[in-house]
C-alpha cells in the first residue's frame, strides 16, 4: 500500500513538472519573438543582429515614421481592416441569424460556402479574385478590391463566432420584449445583440486583425498607387535589412498596448467583451 502511494505520488510530481515546463515553454515561445524584436529596434547597429543589442538609439524609428510607403500602408490598412470590420459584421450577423435560427433549402450549401475561405490557401484566394475582380469584372481601383476580398476572407470567423452566441440563446427573453410593447427591430438592437455582444466582438477583432495583417490577398489585390502595410513591409524587407523592420514591428505593438490601456481604464476590458 505504502508503494502504490509512493508511485502516485511520483506520477504526480512528475505530470506537475512536466505541466509546469509546457506552460513555461510555451510562454517563453510567445515571449522571445517580442523581446527579441524589442531589443533589436533599439540597437545601433545597421544591421538586424542577434541578441543582446550593442546600444540604445531612437534613429530606427526615425527612419520608420520618416518612409513614405510605411506611412502610407499605415493609413491604408486601417481604413481596410475599419471598413472591412463594419461589412462582415453586419453581413456576418444577418447570415449567423438566418443558420442558427431558420432551416430552408440549401442552408447546408451555404454554410459550407460561407466557411469555405478558412480552408482555401490565401494564395489560392488571392489569385481567384485577381482574375474575378481584376480579368472578369474590370474593376481596377485597388481599394475597393481589397476590401471585397478581405470580406470574403474574415466572413467565416464572424459567422463562427456570432453563431456560437447564437446556440445557446434564450428566445423567451426576445419573446418577453415583444409581449411588453417591442417591436422586432427594438427587441434585436435592445435584447439580443447586448446578449450576443461578446461574439460580436470576437469577431470584430478577428476580422480586424486578419484584414490588418494578412499579406497572402494584399500580394494579389494591391497596385502601385494603394498598398498596405504588410505589402510595403515585404518590399522594404527586399531592398533593406536593417532595424527599422523591427521598430515597425515594435511602433504596432505600442499601438496596441495603447489602445489596451485605454480601453481597459475608460470601459474596462471584460465590460468592452462584454464578459
Amino acid at each position: 500500500m505504502t508503494e502504490r502511494k509512493s508511485a502516485k505520488k511520483i506520477i504526480d510530481l512528475v505530470g506537475k513538472v512536466v505541466t509546469e515546463m509546457l506552460i513555461w515553454g510555451t510562454f517563453l515561445f510567445l515571449l522571445l519573438p517580442i523581446l527579441f524584436a524589442l531589443s533589436m529596434a533599439f540597437d545601433t547597429r545597421k544591421f538586424l543582429a542577434f541578441f543582446p543589442p550593442r546600444g540604445f538609439t531612437l534613429d530606427w524609428f526615425v527612419v520608420f515614421l520618416n518612409y513614405p510607403p510605411f506611412i502610407e500602408g499605415l493609413k491604408n490598412s486601417l481604413v481596410i481592416a475599419s471598413l472591412v470590420t463594419v461589412v462582415s459584421l453586419t453581413i456576418g450577423i444577418l447570415c449567423s441569424l438566418a443558420l442558427v435560427r431558420y432551416d430552408f433549402k440549401g442552408k447546408g450549401f451555404l454554410n459550407t460556402l460561407v466557411l469555405s475561405p478558412i480552408v482555401v490557401p490565401g494564395v489560392i484566394t488571392g489569385a481567384a479574385l485577381l482574375n474575378m475582380l481584376y480579368g472578369y469584372l474590370r474593376l481596377y481601383t485597388a481599394l475597393p478590391n481589397l476590401i471585397i476580398g478581405y470580406t470574403i476572407l474574415t466572413m467565416p470567423y464572424v459567422v463562427r463566432t456570432v453563431s456560437a452566441s447564437l446556440v445557446g440563446f434564450n428566445r423567451t427573453l426576445e419573446e418577453a420584449a415583444q409581449i411588453l410593447g417591442a417591436d422586432e427591430i427594438k427587441t434585436f438592437f435592445k435584447i439580443t445583440l447586448p446578449i450576443i455582444k461578446p461574439g460580436i466582438v470576437a469577431g470584430a477583432i478577428f476580422a480586424f486583425s486578419v484584414s490588418w495583417g494578412d499579406v497572402n490577398l494584399a500580394a494579389f489585390l494591391t497596385d502601385a498607387h494603394t498598398t498596405t502595410f504588410p505589402v510595403a513591409l515585404m518590399g522594404y524587407m527586399r531592398y533593406y535589412s536593417n532595424p527599422a523592420i523591427a521598430a515597425a514591428s515594435v511602433f504596432l505593438m505600442g499601438v496596441t498596448a495603447v489602445l489596451i490601456i485605454i480601453i481597459e481604464r475608460t470601459v474596462g476590458f471584460e465590460k468592452f467583451v462584454g464578459l
